[in-house]
């Protein structure tokens, strides 16, 4: 696996995030994905997990 890729959006540059359910909530983190070389296959992935956890932590 090729591992930290970028997602972007087609036609732009503004990549996706992940935020909690409701308006102007903070980002969790940045998707970022991997891509098999050899059948295409395409995970995503949070690298940082720190403010997940911390999320879980809080419930």
């Amino acid at each position: 696996m090729i591992e930290d890729l970028d997602v972007k959006v087609e036609g732009g540059a503004y990549g996706l995030k992940v935020t909690q359910q409701g308006i102007f909530k903070e980002s969790l983190g940045k998707i970022r994905c991997a891509v098999c070389p050899e059948c295409g296959y395409t995970e995503t992935y949070i690298q940082d997990t720190s403010k997940i956890k911390e999320l879980v932590s809080n419930r």
